[in-house]
């Protein structure tokens, strides 16, 4: 397995360089909206985290119960989920444990952003909670850019709740405890391009390659969702596009959290308008 900067044009095998830092036994948060988007979209990282000694945590935010193909699927789709879970995870070496619920209707995240619902609780204060109990260092989420709904939700509960669980608010939920890294990963499509970017520019910054038997590995897990085959049929095709004479590629955009403002490139401004 080896781990690329494509803006610093750097190749390596070591997790740092995703990871600044890193240090056995990080809790690394993989965001799923539902069930199978990691395996989809993040799980050579997943396997990297193991592989480095970290503890990957799943987040599944939707129950997965629009996922049903075939009517007489309805009524058993999100039981069957559950324990295609299990299974799917499991052959990365994820235990149950390590999974995490919050059973939202697919289709239907976006307003669990909030804190507070008109009616009911939002997950604003279930993820920090969860963040802060585990001690989550790093934060995995999908794209928010046209893929799907729950998606750019789970982006949004990536991007802002996320950091939340540094904060010295809500001091009940535990003590403060600030992630370190954040990325978003792809399912579906590319991910948004900076604005004012050439066309042609890569819109991912990050890159995992792995060999042959890795990515056996992650298709033996996606397979495990056997009630999901007719929908990602084409998507698991699409995966033999990753392939090269370098491995599989897996890609990561890089979501700079509140970065600090750079006074100085400002100041010298002024002073060049001053001269003048």
């Amino acid at each position: 397995m080896e781990f690329v900067d494509f803006r610093l044009k750097l190749w390596t095998k070591s997790v740092e360089l995703f990871f600044p830092g890193w240090q056995k036994g990080e809790k690394v948060a993989f965001l799923s909206p539902h069930d199978d988007d990691v395996l989809l979209g993040a799980a050579y990282l997943l396997l990297a985290t193991r592989e480095a000694g970290g503890v990957p945590l799943i987040l599944i935010y939707c129950q997965g119960d629009a996922g049903y193909s075939h009517v007489e699927e309805k009524e058993t789709i999100v039981f069957t989920r559950r324990k295609e879970t299990v299974e799917a995870y499991g052959k990365l070496g994820v235990r149950e444990e390590e999974i995490f619920y919050f059973n939202i209707p697919d289709f239907s995240l976006a307003p669990y952003i909030n804190r507070r619902l008109q009616d009911k609780e939002g997950l604003f204060e279930e993820q920090l909670k969860l963040f802060r109990q585990h001690q989550v260092s790093r934060v995995i989420f999908s794209s928010g850019f046209y893929e799907h709904w729950d998606h750019t939700a789970v982006f949004y509960m990536g991007v802002y709740t996320s950091p939340q669980a540094g904060d010295p608010i809500l001091a009940d939920l535990g003590p403060p405890w600030a992630p370190k890294s954040y990325y978003a990963y792809s399912v579906w499509g590319d991910f948004e391009p900076e604005p004012g970017a050439d066309q042609e520019e890569l819109r991912a910054d990050k890159g995992i390659l792995v060999e042959e038997d890795q990515e056996a590995l992650v298709r033996e897990a996606i397979q495990a969702f056997a009630s999901q085959k007719e929908i990602f049929q084409s998507i698991v095709a699409y995966r033999e596009k990753r392939k090269s004479e370098f491995g599989y590629l897996e890609l990561y955009k890089t979501i700079p959290i509140r970065k600090q403002i750079d006074y100085s490139r400002y100041f010298q401004h002024l002073a060049r308008w001053k001269k003048t």
